[in-house]
């Protein structure tokens, strides 16, 4: 998982475009499930720099604009986009577009394929380094399915594992798997 960020890493992170103007910070990231991709990202704009991009500031809460993630320069301690804040405006995406948003993942009830609850989602893991990749979901497991998987039981917490998300069939009121319990066992073996 080298190269991979956390959803949780990367949400509040500010958000400066090269000619090195705070914007914003990162509100969100959505989600193709169709490719396992990140599309977009969704910036919550400082005080100020709507007038600069042109938008209307909402009589409630911050402007935000989506920004492709292909305008993405880097993540690390800042989000850095690879575009001035002069050209933002020309390459904001319409809400309308955008797919589901990775927020809306986490929390969901993870079940396999023949329908065995195994625990939530906690967090979804990008691949910034390559073209915005989606590869694992981190889930907590539900307590009886450590003992059905016969997985070491921590102190406090039940263990957090990790599922790709090519062995996902579908994403809507639950996350669906592809693979049943016993292949689920076996991936986590070999480890």
């Amino acid at each position: 998982m080298r190269g991979t960020i956390a959803l949780e890493d990367i949400i509040g992170d500010e958000v400066v475009t090269i000619d090195a103007k705070i914007i914003g910070e990162v509100e969100g990231i959505a989600i193709d499930i169709n490719t396992w991709r990140a599309p977009v990202i969704r910036i919550g704009l400082n005080k100020g720099i709507e007038a600069s991009l042109g938008i209307k500031k909402p009589m409630f809460g911050a402007a935000r604009i989506f920004v492709e993630s292909l305008y993405v320069d880097h993540v690390s301690d800042l989000v850095t986009l690879s575009k001035k804040l002069s050209e933002l405006k020309n390459f904001s995406v319409d809400q309308s577009q955008i797919p589901l948003m990775a927020g809306d993942i986490v929390g969901k009830r993870v079940v396999c394929r023949k329908g065995r609850e195994i625990g939530v989602v906690e967090s979804i893991l990008f691949d910034t380094k390559t073209v915005w990749l989606v590869p694992y979901f981190k889930v907590r497991l539900e307590k009886g399915v450590v003992d059905d998987l016969k997985l070491k039981k921590p102190l406090l917490k039940t263990p957090l594992i990790t599922i790709a998300t090519k062995d996902v069939r579908t994403v809507g009121d639950l996350v669906m798997l592809a693979i049943e319990t016993d292949q689920l066992k076996e991936m986590l073996e070999k480890g």
